[in-house]
């Protein structure tokens, strides 16, 4: 037995194996999370668009190789030791969506380009550009960059036009660096519920979008690749012919924070869950609800309001809360309800790229059979 992969791995194979393993386990059901892929897929191929998936929602180098069997151009990714960890697994046109600025990351930065195919990075910081130029040109190879254009998060990205085509001017004009596009990315509100309401929202952002594409164009800096979107905005973003590429991540898995957006308009629910959290139940000592061996250790707590939801494993109406590092409680909607101990159950998580963090491995199923157990590769934050 491999040590990485756990005291689950004499599992892999036998039947009935998904339902035997320790707990608590994160555990990947195989056939949805490749209809997720496929579905995205066929969307985008149909509509005109690319894929550049979000590798922050599952740090893995084999699921973003699925994605880009199915047709995804590359990987976004949120860390630089994220995009290591991809281009180290052979996943090609890797995006760093997020700035790099101290010097020793600088430095990883421009060894990362040097042996990577088709890097590239944002900034919305003119000193910034400077920065790069001077760690990329000692290389000899030209460093891709986009200019971050903020749309309304009060995150990252330039609020203005005029600043986004200066930037990107600058960006032309300086030594090592290209200047290639636009990256546009807004991720509040696209788990609203109703598809004509975040549609309202999601168009105004392609609009802005539009405009400064347009003010880049007359200034001679036409963006090749305009970037944005997401897993809420993906059906609505289409039909704006905006964004060249979108940043889709949550789809893969789907979790509580998405599972009741209307996602497009000729089909409501595409993506079904795939992620779930294996637990079981270890004290059943008191009348009206049991304890858990799944707490804020091994389930997203970030978001409090959100609470995981119960797939599997307990009477209808029961709910889950986290009430310690590794204690969970399900509550019974009816007097003499319960649960034995040493019974299963599945959450769906709150929002599952938080809850995958807290994981060494994926436990890879189909149907009832533990069939794989894979690496989360890009766990290093840093």
């Amino acid at each position: 037995m491999n040590d990485w992969r756990g005291p689950n791995a004499n599992l892999i194979g036998q039947p009935g194996s998904r339902s035997a393993l320790g707990t608590p386990a994160l555990v990947l059901d195989l056939d949805r999370l490749d209809a997720n892929i496929r579905s995205m897929a066929t969307h985008a191929e149909s509509r005109g668009y690319q894929l550049r998936p979000v590798a922050k929602i599952h740090k893995s180098v084999e699921i973003a190789r699925r994605q880009v069997d199915a047709g995804a151009i590359g990987m976004c990714c949120a860390t630089l030791s994220e995009a290591e960890a991809m281009v180290a697994g052979g996943i090609p046109a890797v995006t760093l969506f997020t700035s790099v600025v101290s010097e020793p990351k600088l430095q990883r930065l421009a060894a990362l380009n040097a042996r990577a195919e088709d890097l590239i990075v944002v900034t919305d910081d003119f000193g910034n550009v400077a920065q790069l130029s001077e760690v990329i040109r000692p290389t000899g190879r030209t460093l891709q960059v986009m200019v971050d254009f903020e749309l309304g998060g009060g995150r990252t990205g330039l609020a203005d036009e005029d600043s986004a085509v200066a930037l990107a001017g600058r960006i032309r004009e300086t030594e090592g660096l290209e200047f290639v596009g636009i990256q546009a990315y807004n991720g509040l509100g696209l788990s609203e519920t109703d598809y004509n309401s975040r549609r309202k929202v999601v168009l105004e952002r392609a609009r802005r979008v539009s405009e400064l594409v347009a003010r880049l164009d007359a200034e001679g800096l036409h963006p090749r690749i305009v970037s944005g979107a997401g897993t809420g905005s993906h059906d609505v973003d289409a039909d704006a012919g905006i964004f060249t590429e979108m940043q889709v991540g949550s789809y893969v898995f789907m979790d509580v924070h998405y599972i009741d957006a209307v996602m497009r308009r000729s089909e409501s629910h595409p993506f079904e869950p795939a992620l779930t959290v294996l637990g079981t139940v270890v004290s059943a000592a008191q009348p009206g609800f049991v304890i858990t061996d799944v707490g804020l250790k091994e389930v997203d707590g970030a978001f409090g309001p959100i609470s995981p939801c119960i797939i599997n494993g307990a009477p209808s109406g029961a709910r889950y809360s986290l009430v310690g590092d590794d204690m969970g409680r399900i509550d019974f909607a009816n007097a003499g309800e319960g649960i034995p101990v040493g019974a299963k159950f599945e959450l769906l998580t709150p929002h599952c790229y938080q809850t995958v963090t807290l994981y060494s491995v994926y436990h890879c199923v189909s149907g009832d059979k533990l069939v794989d157990i894979w690496p989360v590769d890009a766990l290093r934050s840093w």
